[in-house]
């Protein structure tokens, strides 16, 4: 669900992308699963798991407040 927000505008993506600027070389969004990719649910869950850290500072903003209860804790 978060992956839908993040990528629903230039803006959001933008706004995603700074996020990893500082601790990243190469920035990479969120991907969605595909009912036509076998793996594809695999490489949702590795980037997720992978940007925990940047979309929990996305979601800091507070325009994405009411987004928060999407997020998943870390021991989810």
């Amino acid at each position: 669900m978060l992956a839908v927000l993040i990528t629903l505008t230039p803006g959001r993506r933008n706004e995603f992308i700074d996020c990893q600027k500082a601790k990243v070389r190469i920035a990479v969004l969120p991907i969605m699963d595909m009912k036509t990719r076998w793996n594809s649910t695999l490489e949702l869950l590795e980037r997720a798991y992978r940007l925990w850290e940047f979309t929990r500072k996305w979601l800091q903003n507070p325009k994405y407040a009411q987004y928060r209860p999407l997020f998943t804790t870390q021991d989810e």
